[in-house]
């Protein structure tokens, strides 16, 4: 797949799809693009344009309808998978290192270089801006720890989150309303 309308840099992601009817795969890269390629002839079905910085993450919602994107520029993009359109952008305010949706609500949540945020995408709000507690040693450090993977429990209740400090992260989003 990618001859020759692959992407011109880093391969920076890629996301299946969980629609078996219409097998698509999603990759972001370096180049600011991200493509919907489809699997039954192994084509770009669509080029998705508007990050202004590499692109580190990309997923798909649990129905396949959507995508979101991110990275270098700060920026989560929202699009619509079958119309090949982004519906809307989200401020994460700092470098996207990973993205993934609820998989039993409809929230977004976006690993950052300073916290992990959960937008609900229904308001288009943050709901919740998850930080750890940091003591004084790693306040004293040049770089301190950030969150560069994400992943759910398959009942949602449950977000797991992966660092640069080699620890993973567990947090009850049970109580968030």
């Amino acid at each position: 797949i990618g001859e020759p309308e692959g992407h011109s840099e880093w391969v920076s992601c890629v996301r299946f799809s969980p629609m078996t009817a219409n097998p698509i795969i999603v990759s972001g890269g370096w180049d600011k693009y991200v493509k919907v390629w489809n699997l039954t002839n192994c084509k770009l079905k669509n080029n998705l344009i508007g990050h202004m910085g590499y692109v580190n993450t990309v997923t798909v919602s649990p129905d396949g309808s959507l995508c979101a994107s991110g990275g270098k520029d700060g920026v989560g993009m929202l699009w619509d998978l079958a119309e090949g359109k982004r519906l809307y952008s989200l401020d994460a305010g700092d470098i996207i290192h990973a993205l993934c949706f609820s998989p039993n609500r409809y929230w977004l949540c976006a690993a950052t270089s300073s916290s992990i945020k959960i937008w609900d995408l229904e308001s288009k709000s943050v709901v919740d801006d998850l930080r750890p507690e940091w003591n004084k040693e790693f306040k004293k450090k040049a770089t301190v720890p950030y969150c560069v993977s994400l992943a759910w429990s398959a009942d949602g209740s449950t977000l797991y989150s992966g660092y640069t400090d080699g620890m993973i992260r567990v947090w009850n989003v049970t109580s968030i309303q």
